[in-house]
């Protein structure tokens, strides 16, 4: 790392994990890090828990089944996210009613400015829906990630196809819930090797809860969901379906015909037609609703 460091100190950069969270220019002028860090290793190992670390290049849904297979409970909803574990606490991955802030004990860093490996504890990390500290400290270089995982399994199926899937199931595993997560993601979602897509493309709007009791007024099939005592995060996904955008297309762009909350790539379409069509998006939703709904993958 320390070489790193001293090869770009003046250039401009960025950190590259799966690339599939990020929207990026035809051209880039600065230097690309491909951040193929390997290994996971046990720290320690309680009656209750366990803390496992894994280097930032792992790939992520391969470290959810590792978790699984050695008796490792709490990640399971978080199943076939793409990406690496390098990228779960700059994003705060979420799914089915999980953060990974909620099993996230510390995070390794390097320093690109002081040329120094840090030790960030969850609780200096900033988490919020789909943010963290690292978003706005580049300088930050994640290495490393340590997770406090379960040892007694408390199935988080609450989301209303997981319990569906699940009440077909006596006494379901860990396994179980990450193979119903998987079978649901795999309907719903379009695998990006076969159609360009960065997964969901806006994040869910968190407004107060007087104007999320004015839209579920209106709207009464809204999805709205608590969030603390003065604000509630409605469904993104079900305001853009609700327009009639599901299969809409401009040019290269489409939203995809079976999840209103992911845009697709049809063609060849430049980082400049991707923000073009998710502004036609935006707009729609702000005209109907008097919501924005913002960007969640990372522009370069």
């Amino acid at each position: 790392m320390p070489q790193i460091a001293n090869q770009i100190s003046n250039s401009k950069f960025f950190v590259l994990g799966g690339g599939s969270n990020i929207i990026l220019p035809e051209i880039f002028n600065g230097v690309v890090i491909h951040n193929q860090l390997l290994g996971i290793d046990l720290v320690s190992d309680t009656d209750d828990y366990v803390l496992v670390s894994a280097n930032a290049g792992e790939n992520w849904d391969s470290f959810v089944l590792y978790t699984i297979n050695n008796g490792m409970c709490g990640l399971e909803n978080l199943s076939l996210i793409p990406g690496t574990v390098g990228a779960s606490p700059i994003q705060n991955i979420g799914a089915y009613g999980v953060e990974v802030k909620d099993f996230i004990e510390s995070v390794e860093v390097f320093d690109i400015k002081s040329k120094q490996t840090k030790i960030i504890s969850k609780y200096e990390c900033s988490f919020s829906y789909r943010n963290s500290m690292f978003k706005t400290h580049p300088n930050l270089i994640v290495t490393k990630v340590t997770f406090r995982l379960l040892k007694t399994p408390k199935l988080n199926a609450r989301y209303g196809d997981l319990v569906h899937k699940l009440s077909e199931i006596s006494n379901p595993t860990p396994l179980d819930l990450r193979n119903a997560v998987i079978e649901i993601r795999s309907n719903k979602l379009p695998d990006p090797k076969i159609i360009a897509n960065v997964g969901s493309f806006f994040h869910n709007p968190v407004v107060d809860i007087a104007t999320a009791n004015s839209l579920k007024d209106k709207y009464s099939n809204l999805a709205v969901f608590a969030v603390d005592d003065t604000h509630s995060k409605v469904s993104a996904g079900w305001m853009i379906d609700n327009l009639g955008l599901k299969g809409y297309r401009l040019g290269n762009m489409g939203v995809y015909d079976k999840q209103a909350l992911v845009l697709v790539n049809h063609g060849a379409a430049t980082k400049t037609e991707v923000l073009e069509f998710a502004r036609v998006i935006q707009d729609r939703v702000w005209q109907e609703y008097g919501v924005v709904i913002n960007i969640e993958p990372i522009i370069i």
